[in-house]
């Protein structure tokens, strides 16, 4: 009847509507001519943007090339690293059994991956010194004590963080008052020199400024950075655990608790973090004495044990 139309569906499943009046006017040619070129139209809708395929494959091409130039650079400064290693491997040694204590104390059979890792933190970093000029041992020293609390570990080379800068002596940051000795932000980590070498010229006292912001630095990487290649799943879990004997012991020292640990422990959790380590380096026999359960909780999370000769307790955490 007149308003009607006539539906009909093509090969692509879409509708096509003509109304009843024009079929009327319409010859079999025309009539099959408007059904064909609706045909075509639909057929060339339904097909991918080309624009779109052309993206997504240069999307894909570019993170692919990321993951492949990140993986060469990589490799070639492990190899220049380890190249380091074997020319410089006598000088490493005999630096680091000075101004070393854990190093001097390692068993032979560790000393080498020791070095190996020292090298190859040391050449991923970028070292900036600031009112400084560099000598040689400082990037070693520096890394080193890096590697002394990621030893156990199997990811030690704290990825997030491409460079270190190193100050004179206490220095300004931001608007706080207060000089600073050491630091960890999203822009690297911050030493001071003359108390870093303090922190070893005296390794008996748990003021160590080399461990406390590479503890910082660990943490950081670990629970604050995104998606980080340098995370160690296993050291996230085992951090739970620790925590639950850790915070406990915390909330004590805030509530005036007294122990090996110094006051500044208190402060907040980050830093009971920082300067337990600390402490578990330099003072193990009185903090395994006063604090067995904390001195027990970090020797799993670290997988060390600073008393033992071994100092490694598992081997195979750290692959």
């Amino acid at each position: 009847m007149p308003g009607d139309s006539l539906l009909i569906i093509n090969k692509n499943g879409d509708s096509l509507f003509i109304s009843d009046s024009s079929i009327n006017t319409l010859s079999p040619e025309a009539f099959r001519a408007i059904v064909e070129a609706h045909n075509k139209t639909a057929s060339s809708d339904s097909m991918p943007d080309p624009f779109l395929i052309m993206m997504g494959v240069f999307a894909f091409i570019l993170l692919f090339g990321r993951v492949i130039y990140n993986w060469l650079k990589k490799n070639k400064q492990f190899k220049k690293a380890m190249a380091a290693y074997e020319t410089h491997y006598d000088w490493y040694d005999d630096e680091l059994n000075v101004y070393n204590q854990y190093y001097k104390t390692l068993p032979s059979s560790l000393k080498s991956l020791f070095l190996q890792r020292t090298a190859n933190f040391m050449f991923s970093k970028k070292f900036v010194f600031t009112g400084i000029a560099e000598e040689p041992r400082m990037r070693l020293l520096i890394s080193a004590a890096a590697v002394q609390l990621s030893f156990g570990l199997e990811k030690y080379l704290l990825d997030y963080f491409k460079t270190i800068y190193v100050y004179r002596e206490d220095y300004r940051y931001g608007l706080y008052n207060s000089p600073f000795m050491g630091h960890v932000s999203n822009d690297g980590i911050h030493l001071s020199w003359n108390n870093f070498l303090r922190g070893y010229e005296n390794y008996t006292d748990a003021d160590n400024v080399g461990i406390h912001e590479m503890a910082h630095a660990l943490t950081y990487v670990n629970f604050v950075a995104t998606n980080d290649p340098g995370e160690d799943i296993g050291f996230k879990k085992r951090f739970r655990n620790f925590s639950k004997t850790a915070r406990p012991i915390f909330l004590k020292l805030q509530e005036g608790a007294m122990g090996v640990l110094t006051p500044y422990a208190a402060t907040n959790y980050n830093e009971f973090w920082a300067v337990s380590v600390e402490t578990f380096f330099e003072k193990p026999a009185q903090l395994q004495l006063q604090m067995p359960e904390l001195y027990a909780a970090l020797s799993q999370l670290l997988n060390q044990d600073p008393l033992t000769a071994q100092k490694i307790i598992n081997i195979k955490l750290m692959r």
